[in-house]
């Protein structure tokens, strides 16, 4: 997450220098936000803080009427990371063609070792689809601005990482990228409100979180709520 962050910092700053913005069609908006799980799996208590999104989504207005209204499609990628808070992680086996996905603790998994981190990331690509308002008429960079709608995704990887401390004290990290019964497809609702390049943004899944859900995860969703920086 921390590239990410440096890549997401950077490709602001270069898109919001006038003098080098390009001159394009529509805009493409960075969200960095906060995640929180409802319902969530037996044992997997979630680090909010360090439990982060960033999306970066090409968005074009389409004006409805003259009032300042637009039909907003975009498309985009996400990144959700979440970081366990109790030294647990995901696994996921097949038995007679039968996913199963568990939350366990990491002693059980890898045995007594000193462990920093566990996280969980998902990478998405996004449709989403807005109904905006505009005060600015003229100009939609400027000025106050609402929108709500929704998007749909498709889920594109999955992976776990762990940080420990091996036997010998050497700081050591085992990333595996699988599947882990995740729902390939995700849809929800998502609104924003803000004013020239900065907003105020939420999603929520509507979808079930899982496909083939661990212990106490049937009904888990993502809520992510952060800021949006619109590049240009």
């Amino acid at each position: 997450m921390k590239k990410s962050l440096l890549i997401f910092a950077l490709i602001f700053v270069a898109f919001s220098a006038k003098a080098q913005r390009p001159d394009l069609p529509g805009a493409l908006v960075f969200d960095f936000g906060f995640n929180s799980w409802s319902d969530k799996p037996t044992g997997a208590d979630l680090n909010w803080f360090q439990s982060k999104t960033v999306n970066a989504t090409y968005f074009y207005d389409l004006p409805i009427g003259k009032g300042g209204f637009t039909l907003t499609p975009g498309l985009g990628m996400s990144w959700e990371k979440y970081t366990f808070d109790n030294n647990t992680t995901l696994v996921s086996s097949i038995s007679n063609g039968q996913r199963t996905t568990e939350v366990v603790d990491l002693e059980d998994q890898f045995g007594s070792l000193s462990f920093d981190k566990s996280k969980l990331g998902l990478f998405y690509v996004d449709m989403p689809l807005e109904i905006r308002w505009y005060a600015n008429r003229d100009k939609y960079s400027r000025g106050f601005r609402v929108a709500a709608g929704g998007k749909v995704g498709v889920l594109y990887s999955s992976f776990t990482k762990v940080k420990f401390q091996d036997a010998l004290g050497d700081n050591r990290m085992l990333k595996d990228r699988k599947e882990l019964g995740f729902n390939r497809f995700r849809y929800g609702l998502q609104a924003r409100v803000g004013w020239g390049g900065f907003a105020i943004f939420s999603f929520y899944e509507l979808s079930d979180k899982f496909d083939n859900p661990p212990a106490g995860g049937a009904d888990t969703r993502t809520l992510t709520i952060g800021i949006s920086l619109t590049g240009f």
